[in-house]
């Protein structure tokens, strides 16, 4: 598969989350989506300022749901549920939710019952919660690296072999 083909496959099959995607087209998407990213986000920086500026913030809109599903196909492809991909977003959520100002000082009220400090060093629960983040965020870069599972798995037959 040439990339080409990954980001057309990736932008067309962008709604479909069930089946699997070997490791090249997720991968290859991958770059795309980085390196435009970084292109589009400088040539923001350059037009507009460092106010930030529309293109970045499409391309984002753009790719987010195709290279959802991709990485929901590909973890389908080493045998995980597609639904892991959702962890590390969990993860900011709540992380957004416990260093918000009230939600923070009533979290902390509560955890500082217990010992536990809720404040943004190390720490605290923002930086654990950050700490885990990183970690799922490496276990799944560790998945989505893997080798397909060979043969068909619950999530469909082996796409090398289709």
């Amino acid at each position: 598969m040439t990339i080409t083909q990954a980001i057309l496959n990736g932008f067309r099959n962008a709604f479909t989350f069930s089946g699997r995607s070997r490791r090249p087209e997720y991968w290859f998407f991958f770059v795309f989506v980085f390196g435009g990213a970084g292109l589009l986000g400088a040539l923001d920086l350059v037009l507009s300022g460092a106010t930030g500026g529309f293109l970045l913030r499409a391309f984002q809109i753009l790719v987010f749901v195709p290279f959802l599903a991709l990485g929901w196909r590909r973890l389908q492809d080493t045998g995980r549920p597609g639904w892991f991909l959702l962890v590390p977003s969990a993860i900011v959520v709540a992380s957004t939710f416990v260093s918000g100002s009230v939600f923070q000082q009533i979290i902390s009220l509560v955890l500082s019952v217990f010992g536990v400090a809720v404040d943004g060093g190390p720490g605290g629960l923002v930086g654990v919660l950050s700490l885990v983040q990183i970690l799922a965020g490496l276990v799944i870069v560790v998945w989505m690296s893997r080798p397909s599972q060979r043969g068909p798995n619950p999530y469909g037959p082996e796409p090398r072999v289709q």
